[in-house]
């Protein structure tokens, strides 16, 4: 149904388009007779010759169209004998048009039969130059169609790369997620089996933890995006499992905004952040640290703040802390979904320690098309 619908446009349009071109040219020949001392037709007449004329051309422009179709031509010149056919086409469109369109006239212009009795003598006395009059509306058509489906062509290609583009960035976007399953995974199962001998009922703890982090995780794997409260399950799972190796060593203060926790932010995009600041500000050092994670609303930008309490950048001497799979891959993601609409940052606080920055656009809808400016 919707494609009759759409034929039925465009059959409706071709005709507008042919009554308006045979409108103006009958205004255009009327106007020419009344410089004409012997007038020998007037609006009505140049009107039925026009619209006889051009409605014939809607008729044959559909065969040119598929003509063009079937043997286009196109540049740098790939096929020889589409553009030699053309000159045939040509004469044969202007040559079967013409015959048509005398005949027409002659059978319903009673004028016309009075001037030439005989059809044949009207092929005489219009044939030669009609055909050559068509000949070049003939020749513009075909340039036309071209023009059309040259365009057609091109905006078919800008979508297919487009299409293409899209999809390169949502295979990034995978392998670099993808990467964080098992650089985490490989990261928690290490400290498992230091301490399966050391303290067996914590490894015991941590594994049911793990467990807990990869269901989650499956069952969110096909999603690019999970709303912030999903996101801090995933962190507080992470936590547990780290809360389990550290113990009292470990301090976790969470300062999240009621409001935001139904905006939508990128799969797995704190953990990362969460486990960097574990291994640098934690794991390094026998003193207790504490881990802040902040999320508030500024303006239509959702704040997302990491800290920690450990010795920040300086500690490494040239300040690469932060650079490591995990850290790199966020900001790889980042990139891809928002382009230049975010920030994020790694400072020094005055009171010591690292604080992650990261500042992503404020949205509550669930489609990444939505979510994403690319």
């Amino acid at each position: 149904m919707r494609q009759l619908r759409s034929r039925l446009v465009r059959g409706l349009l071709l005709f507008g388009v042919w009554t308006v071109v045979a409108l103006i040219f009958a205004t255009i020949s009327y106007a020419a007779s009344l410089a004409e001392t012997n007038r020998r037709f007037g609006f009505g007449s140049a009107l039925q010759l026009n619209l006889v004329l051009f409605y014939l051309w809607g008729l044959f422009s559909l065969l040119i169209l598929w003509f063009s179709r079937r043997f286009p031509v196109e540049f740098p010149l790939r096929n020889v004998r589409n553009l030699v056919l053309h000159i045939p086409a040509l004469l044969l469109f202007a040559g079967v048009h013409q015959a048509i369109h005398i005949t027409t006239l002659w059978f319903v212009m009673p004028r016309m039969r009075e001037q030439f009795p005989t059809l044949a003598t009207a092929y005489r006395f219009y044939y030669g130059f009609g055909f050559y009059i068509d000949l070049i509306i003939a020749s513009l058509i075909i340039i036309a169609v071209h023009a059309l489906l040259y365009y057609r062509k091109f905006r078919a290609g800008e979508v297919e790369q487009e299409s293409l583009k899209a999809q390169l960035a949502q295979a990034e976007l995978r392998a670099l997620k993808m990467q964080l399953h098992p650089h985490f995974l490989f990261n928690t199962l290490h400290s498992i089996s230091s301490l399966i001998l050391e303290d067996p009922p914590k490894a015991n703890s941590m594994i049911a933890r793990l467990g807990d982090f990869l269901r989650l995780t499956l069952e969110h794997s096909d999603e690019q995006f999970v709303t912030l409260k999903q996101e801090m399950e995933f962190v507080r799972c992470y936590l547990d499992i780290e809360q389990v190796r550290f113990g009292d060593r470990l301090t976790v203060g969470l300062a999240i905004e009621p409001g935001t926790l139904a905006a939508q932010v990128p799969h797995l995009i704190l953990q990362p952040v969460v486990e960097n600041a574990i291994q640098h500000a934690i794991a390094p050092r026998a003193a207790p640290g504490k881990i802040q994670i902040a999320a508030t609303k500024v303006g239509n930008m959702l704040r997302l703040e990491v800290a920690d309490s450990g010795p920040g950048l300086a500690a490494t001497g040239n300040g690469l802390r932060g650079h490591g799979v995990g850290v790199r891959n966020v900001r790889a993601r980042l990139e891809q979904l928002y382009g230049r609409i975010f920030s994020f940052e790694m400072t020094n606080k005055a009171e010591g320690g690292l604080a992650v920055v990261l500042q992503l656009p404020f949205q509550m809808e669930t489609a990444h098309e939505s979510a994403s400016p690319l």
